[in-house]
This record gives C-alpha cells, structure tokens and sequence, in this order.
C-alpha cells in the first residue's frame, strides 16, 4: 500500500520552522511520500528554505517521493540554488529530483492566482 501524506503548513519562519521539520520528518519516516503543500504559506525565510531543503535531499537518500507546491517564485529559485548547492558541496550528483516542484499543479496554481488577482482590480 502506498502512503503519501499531504502536509500544509501556515508558516515557515523560526519555531515554526523546526516543529514542521518534526511533521515532515515523521511523514518521511512512516510513508512513501510526501506532498508539501506551501500555497497558504506567504514567505518562507533562511531556515525555512533550510528545512525544505534538507528534506529533499533525505528523501532522495532514502528512495521516498517529495512534491512540493504552491511555493512562491523567489522562494522556489532559492529552494533550488540550496539544494544544488547543499548536493555539490557533499560529493553528490547536483541534479535535482525528478518532479519536485509539479510544474503542471504550478501551473494551474499560477493562472488561480492571476485571476483572483485580475478579479480583485475589478
């Protein structure tokens, strides 16, 4: 049986940071995957992008599915450069995992956002 867990949190700056690194952590551990649901989630900072960042990299190592959505265009550029930065730096390969930003589900997300915001000029 396949287990995926959606996580969604609200904030990703200091503490709170740290306890969804535990949520993400424990999902990683006791299922298949996981989806990171960041569309409620306005900015993440340094030790947000950290966490994110880390868990990626573990899931790789551990053979487990990562996805993570609704992440903000900066943050996601940041997410990247952090990733590849943290793989170069270890000896490993810099490429990413196949996926992780589902640019299909970005995409629709994207084109919401731009008619909530075309709708709210109105």
């Amino acid at each position: 049986m396949v287990c995926t867990t959606i996580l969604q949190p609200e904030s990703l700056h200091g503490s709170s940071g740290q306890t969804f690194q535990l949520s993400l952590e424990q999902a990683l551990t006791h299922g298949n995957g996981v989806i990171v649901d960041l569309l409620w989630v306005g900015t993440v900072d340094s030790d947000g992008i950290n966490v994110l960042a880390q868990s990626m990299i573990r899931s790789q190592a551990s053979g487990k599915d990562i996805k993570f959505i609704g992440l903000e265009h900066n943050t996601k550029l940041e997410l990247e450069r952090r990733i590849k930065s943290s793989l170069a730096s270890s000896g490993s390969s810099p490429a990413l995992g196949h996926g992780i930003f589902a640019p299909d589900f970005e995409a629709f997300l994207d084109r919401h956002r731009d008619l909530k915001a075309s709708q709210a000029l109105i």
